[in-house]
Protein backbone atom coordinates (compact mmCIF):
# COMPACT_ATOMS: atom_id res chain seq x y z
CA UNK A 1 0.00 0.00 0.00
CA UNK A 2 1.64 3.76 -1.11
CA UNK A 3 1.58 6.63 1.66
CA UNK A 4 -0.04 9.28 0.46
CA UNK A 5 1.41 11.58 3.38
CA UNK A 6 4.64 11.42 1.75
CA UNK A 7 6.10 14.92 0.82
CA UNK A 8 8.38 13.83 -2.24
CA UNK A 9 8.22 16.32 -5.11
CA UNK A 10 6.36 19.40 -5.89
CA UNK A 11 2.98 19.96 -5.35
CA UNK A 12 0.74 21.21 -8.07
CA UNK A 13 0.53 25.20 -6.73
CA UNK A 14 4.14 25.08 -6.40
CA UNK A 15 5.03 23.88 -10.24
CA UNK A 16 2.08 26.76 -11.39
CA UNK A 17 4.25 29.34 -9.63
CA UNK A 18 7.39 28.38 -10.75
CA UNK A 19 5.91 28.35 -14.22
CA UNK A 20 4.46 31.80 -13.82
CA UNK A 21 7.83 33.02 -12.98
CA UNK A 22 9.44 31.58 -15.81
CA UNK A 23 7.05 32.71 -18.38
CA UNK A 24 7.09 36.15 -16.78
CA UNK A 25 10.96 36.08 -17.39
CA UNK A 26 11.01 35.30 -20.98
CA UNK A 27 8.65 37.32 -22.07
CA UNK A 28 10.99 40.17 -20.22
CA UNK A 29 13.66 38.81 -21.89
CA UNK A 30 11.71 38.99 -25.25
CA UNK A 31 10.65 42.44 -24.92
CA UNK A 32 14.22 44.13 -24.25
CA UNK A 33 15.60 42.20 -27.25
CA UNK A 34 13.04 43.81 -29.39
CA UNK A 35 14.11 47.18 -27.94
CA UNK A 36 17.32 46.34 -28.54
CA UNK A 37 16.87 45.10 -32.06
CA UNK A 38 14.59 49.03 -32.64
CA UNK A 39 17.50 50.64 -31.13
CA UNK A 40 20.33 48.92 -33.06
CA UNK A 41 18.51 49.35 -36.81
CA UNK A 42 18.25 53.34 -35.25
CA UNK A 43 21.94 53.42 -34.88
CA UNK A 44 22.71 52.02 -38.07
CA UNK A 45 20.86 54.75 -39.57
CA UNK A 46 21.94 57.23 -37.79
CA UNK A 47 25.57 56.37 -38.72
CA UNK A 48 24.69 56.08 -41.88
CA UNK A 49 23.43 59.25 -42.05
CA UNK A 50 26.83 60.94 -40.67
CA UNK A 51 28.75 59.28 -43.46
CA UNK A 52 26.44 61.04 -45.89
CA UNK A 53 27.04 64.58 -44.55
CA UNK A 54 30.44 63.95 -44.19
CA UNK A 55 30.88 63.08 -47.41
CA UNK A 56 28.53 65.92 -48.64
CA UNK A 57 30.04 68.17 -46.59
CA UNK A 58 33.86 67.21 -48.50
CA UNK A 59 32.00 67.08 -51.72
CA UNK A 60 30.87 70.40 -51.73
CA UNK A 61 34.66 71.62 -49.77
CA UNK A 62 36.29 70.35 -53.12
CA UNK A 63 33.79 72.70 -55.31
CA UNK A 64 34.82 75.52 -56.76
CA UNK A 65 31.49 76.93 -55.99
CA UNK A 66 29.33 75.63 -53.83
CA UNK A 67 25.94 75.64 -54.13
CA UNK A 68 22.67 74.82 -52.10
CA UNK A 69 20.98 71.48 -52.83
CA UNK A 70 18.40 68.21 -52.22
CA UNK A 71 19.00 64.96 -53.06
CA UNK A 72 17.34 61.43 -52.30
CA UNK A 73 20.57 58.63 -51.85
CA UNK A 74 20.85 54.89 -50.92
CA UNK A 75 23.63 54.12 -47.99
CA UNK A 76 26.25 54.31 -50.23
CA UNK A 77 25.70 57.69 -51.33
CA UNK A 78 24.42 56.61 -54.87
CA UNK A 79 20.87 58.69 -56.18
CA UNK A 80 18.14 56.27 -54.90
CA UNK A 81 16.19 54.23 -56.73
CA UNK A 82 12.61 53.20 -56.26
CA UNK A 83 12.32 50.00 -53.95
CA UNK A 84 15.99 50.95 -52.47
CA UNK A 85 15.20 49.49 -48.63
CA UNK A 86 17.45 52.52 -46.95
CA UNK A 87 16.89 56.21 -48.70
CA UNK A 88 18.15 59.46 -47.07
CA UNK A 89 17.20 63.03 -47.80
CA UNK A 90 19.96 64.87 -48.16
CA UNK A 91 19.71 68.91 -47.87
CA UNK A 92 22.07 71.53 -47.91
CA UNK A 93 22.62 74.62 -47.62
CA UNK A 94 25.56 77.40 -48.36
CA UNK A 95 25.65 80.91 -46.34
CA UNK A 96 28.28 83.34 -47.25
CA UNK A 97 29.87 84.81 -45.22
CA UNK A 98 32.78 86.99 -47.38
CA UNK A 99 33.46 86.90 -50.97
CA UNK A 100 36.18 84.17 -49.42
CA UNK A 101 34.52 81.95 -47.35
CA UNK A 102 30.83 80.33 -46.81
CA UNK A 103 29.51 78.19 -44.31
CA UNK A 104 27.94 74.82 -45.74
CA UNK A 105 25.49 73.33 -43.73
CA UNK A 106 24.14 69.61 -44.57
CA UNK A 107 21.19 68.07 -43.32
CA UNK A 108 20.91 64.41 -43.42
CA UNK A 109 17.18 62.58 -42.51
CA UNK A 110 16.24 58.73 -42.76
CA UNK A 111 13.58 58.04 -44.47
CA UNK A 112 10.54 57.56 -44.41
CA UNK A 113 10.57 60.55 -42.09
CA UNK A 114 8.54 58.87 -39.05
CA UNK A 115 10.15 59.90 -36.10
CA UNK A 116 11.18 63.40 -35.64
CA UNK A 117 14.85 64.34 -33.95
CA UNK A 118 16.83 61.79 -36.25
CA UNK A 119 17.87 64.12 -38.73
CA UNK A 120 21.89 64.55 -38.62
CA UNK A 121 23.37 68.29 -39.28
CA UNK A 122 26.76 68.77 -39.84
CA UNK A 123 28.04 72.56 -40.70
CA UNK A 124 31.54 73.28 -41.93
CA UNK A 125 33.25 76.11 -43.55
CA UNK A 126 34.36 76.97 -47.05
CA UNK A 127 37.49 79.09 -48.47
CA UNK A 128 38.03 79.11 -52.37
CA UNK A 129 41.11 76.32 -53.42
CA UNK A 130 43.67 78.87 -54.38
CA UNK A 131 46.28 77.10 -57.11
Amino acid sequence: MRDVTRTDGFSLVESLIACGLLASALVSIGHLSSGAIVLLADARNRTLATMLAVAKVEELRASAAPAAGVDTVDSHGQPAANGTFRQFDRRWSVSFVSTEASILTVVVTPLPRGVAGREVRITGGWVPVRR
